[in-house]
């Protein structure tokens, strides 16, 4: 009876109370439902607004655009095409035929946004008039009769182009080309751009950033080039990033989303936070000046938007007009919230032969990638850089993939490697990619810099060749490594569960930058086509093996878990060691700390793990009231290794058991092996009204979610189902004695992303396992 005694004693040291499993946030600080209560304020205020005829007030002459502003503000807010609101708006709006530049890109950006098949007409009809319209100099004025063009008109116009040709529609390259000229010739000396004429401000600012990037991925004119038909990676920078950094560098040393800079106090601006918005999302930047541009101006806009009527009101030219100011509101707010898929990592390697900007060789690279990703994801997506000199493992989480590129070896310093291996620990993929080749020389020293890494991080695991197996290959298409050439393979290093790093010998982001999502770029050779493609494909697989498609919201706070348990304070603490046994057990290793630091964070119970393995032995083990026991393949126990269990069974014990991955040969072996050593004692499914499911031992666990991986035609793919866990348990004299998860609870506490597994994620997964033992505990 001696180890339920303790059992009963450990019980009562154990005071808790059921928290839900999320980070607190003070309250300074904004969250998504914060953001979401906001949108959905100024959706209701538009709701109010419309005419019986689906339009809001026309304004100045431009015929439905404000129509089609609060349309579209509406449509990225999440409206459906089947909305009441959306189908007043849409027949009012297919039954007009602009002829002034906000009016027809206002409406073909909606078009395009909506994606209906019935206005292609429309959009290709509208796509033409803009062609049309443009000027000699590159840009749009009002209407085709109008005095020169400005910065304004020639924004939307592009933005309307833009999203036409990844509908689908041709426009002419030269379009881009002319308006490329436009916007380099009229950038001020300090890197800004004006409206028309005097200093620079940051709308137009906005606009010129905005617009080079969208000229240039139209053009294809990046780092990586195709010279007599081959492709060359490290051709040098393009002549427009300059012009784009040295605009960024004035609006980071103007940054303000409470006044408009270069202009007079706060005129247009919820215009200008509409088109900072754009340069955020386009660049990859998630601070602009050093500043959290959505995060700031999202609590900003939040601050000043009316209580009672839900709306927002600006001054200065066109932003009295609530409609117009709440659909600019709206469109910052919902399009800044975009979720990130993939990020780059900024690092300084000092005294590198390299240049500076090894670490970006194709700016490009990550923007077509995510265009690629939505039209494949059919949403809207985003990417983003982050510096690795200031930022921390939750800054690194904001990023699901972070990729690292480079020549020369990588020089972090023991703070830095730590945090990337933290960021790692936590669920995030690093891929590493060289500048190889192609033009870009030898990245032997990069090479082995990542290999030194990756030894100095996981031990145990090496960097190797990812079989032709692994779901890298095949998560959303199926990959041919020889189409990237004939010695290309991908690396990584296998972590538990999941290959939480992975290493390409040659740069994929050079082929990104290459590629085409509208595939309407000059004639290229098919051998390169058929080479982006592939490089293409393996991005989109890299990302949804490492996310599932299970993306966080932009301003979720993620949880970083901490294992910080004070060894040399045991006394009344209760110690959970993991059981040795045949069986790999030295898998997941952060498991059982991960899942006592949560039950010891969310309840007032002092609990920890033991660092070492304890035997099958029942002296050992007669210290412990409870043992974790996992693996993911076969094990077979010698008659004497039965004893000793039933020794420790018989004395009130109780074995948590866990298949790793849901193996289904770990969950067998130990049902034979249990019932081997305790036939009387069987292993039966647990009901879901089973007080152990219940919150009066922690958690009410009626609605978890169960994913099964499946590898079919298309790729992986995640079946997701609420409900009960399946967990076995055996009784004993009276007392709970073991508990079985066939499917993984390991994998999912060791990390937040594991799509190879059947099983549980790691806030279900915790919440399970504390609940068994507080149940276990109790008796």
């Amino acid at each position: 009876m001696e180890l339920i005694l303790v059992r009963a004693f450990a019980f009562v040291c154990l005071f808790f109370v059921a928290p839900n499993l999320t980070a607190s946030l003070s309250a300074a600080e904004i969250t998504a439902n914060d953001v979401q209560r906001s949108i959905n304020g100024g959706v209701q205020y538009l709701r109010s607004t419309q005419s019986e005829n689906g339009s809001w007030p026309a304004y100045q002459g431009q015929t439905g655009g404000l129509s089609s502003l609060c349309t579209l503000a509406l449509l990225n807010c999440g409206l459906p095409a089947d909305d009441p609101t959306i189908k007043k708006a849409l027949r009012y709006l297919r039954g007009l035929t602009p002829d002034r530049t906000y009016s027809v890109s206002l409406q073909t950006l909606v078009f395009c946004q909506l994606g209906a098949a019935s206005d292609i007409g429309a959009i290709t009809r509208n796509v033409r008039w803009l062609e049309s319209a443009q000027s000699n100099r590159g840009g749009w004025a009002y209407g085709t009769n109008s005095a020169g063009p400005d910065p304004s008109n020639t924004q939307f116009a592009l933005l309307a182009l833009g999203a036409a040709q990844d509908r689908g529609i041709r426009v002419d390259p030269a379009v881009f080309q002319k308006s490329q000229t436009y916007w380099l010739q009229s950038q001020k000396n300090d890197g800004g751009w004006s409206y028309q004429s005097g200093f620079s401000r940051g709308s137009m600012t906005c606009a010129g950033i905005a617009s080079l990037i969208i000229c240039e991925g139209r053009i294809g004119r990046g780092d990586a080039q195709i010279v007599d038909g081959r492709i060359i990676c490290c051709g040098g920078a393009s002549e427009e990033s300059e012009p784009i950094e040295e605009g960024l560098a004035w609006l980071g040393n103007r940054f303000s989303v409470n006044t408009h800079p270069g202009a007079s106090g706060t005129a247009s601006l919820f215009y200008y936070l509409y088109a900072m918005e754009r340069v955020g999302r386009m660049t990859g930047h998630r601070l602009i000046g050093g500043h959290d541009w959505y995060r700031e101006g999202a609590e900003f806009l939040i601050g000043i938007q009316d209580p009672f009527q839900n709306r927002w009101r600006g001054n200065g030219f066109g932003e009295t007009d609530p409609n117009i100011t709440t659909s600019l509101a709206l469109l910052f707010l919902s399009k800044g919230k975009r979720q990130v898929v993939v990020g780059r990592l900024q690092y300084v390697n000092q005294g590198a032969a390299q240049p500076p900007d090894d670490w970006q060789r194709h700016r490009g690279g990550l923007q077509q990638l995510v265009r690629h990703v939505e039209r494949a994801w059919g949403r809207d997506l985003t990417w983003q850089t982050l510096r690795l000199e200031d930022a921390s493992t939750a800054d690194l989480l904001q990023t699901p993939v972070l990729i690292i590129s480079g020549s020369d070896a990588l020089q972090l310093s023991p703070e830095r490697s730590a945090v990337l291996k933290d960021y790692l620990d936590n669920g995030g993929c690093i891929l590493f990619e060289a500048n190889a080749g192609d033009g870009c020389g030898d990245a032997g020293p990069f090479e082995r810099s990542v290999q030194k890494l990756c030894q100095e991080w996981f031990p145990s695991s090496r960097l190797e060749k990812l079989p032709p197996e692994h779901p890298v290959w095949s998560a959303e298409g199926r990959v041919q490594p020889s189409h990237l050439g004939n010695d290309f393979w991908l690396y990584g290093v296998q972590a538990c569960c999941r290959t939480a790093v992975m290493y390409s010998p040659k740069s994929l982001a050079c082929r990104w930058e290459l590629s085409d999502p509208s595939e309407q770029r000059m004639a290229t050779p098919a051998v390169i086509r058929k080479e982006t493609a592939a490089a293409v494909q393996l991005g989109q697989n890299i990302i949804a093996y490492a996310t599932g498609r299970d993306l966080k919201d932009k301003l979720d706070t993620r949880s970083i878990l901490v294992t910080d348990f004070d060894a040399a304070n045991q006394r009344g603490v209760l110690r959970i060691p993991k059981l040795a046994a045949a069986t790999d057990s030295q898998e997941a290793n952060r498991a059982l700390p991960n899942l006592t630091t949560m039950l010891r964070d969310k309840f007032s119970v002092r609990v920890m793990p033991v660092e070492t393995e304890v035997p099958l032995d029942a002296e050992a083990l007669s210290a412990f009231p409870i043992v974790w026991f996992h693996g993911r393949t076969d094990f077979v126990w010698s008659d004497s290794d039965r004893q000793e269990l039933r020794k420790y069974i018989d004395n009130g014990g109780v074995v948590l058991a866990d298949s790793i991955c849901g193996s289904e040969a770990f969950a067998k072996a130990f049902r034979r092996e249990w019932k081997a050593a305790i036939p009387e004692s069987p292993l039966e499914s647990m009901l879901p009204d089973h007080p152990a499911m219940t919150a009066q031992f922690g958690y009410d666990l009626s609605n978890v979610t169960l994913r099964k991986p499946s590898v079919g035609p298309k790729g992986i793919t995640i079946s997701k189902r609420k409900t009960s866990p399946t967990i076995e348990f055996a009784m004993h004299k009276g007392l709970v004695a073991a508990y079985l998860s066939p499917y993984d609870l390991s994998c999912a506490l060791e990390s937040s992303n594991s799509i190879q597994c059947p099983g549980y994620d790691t806030t279900d997964a915790a919440k399970i396992g504390i609940n068994l033992i507080l149940y276990a505990m109790q008796q």
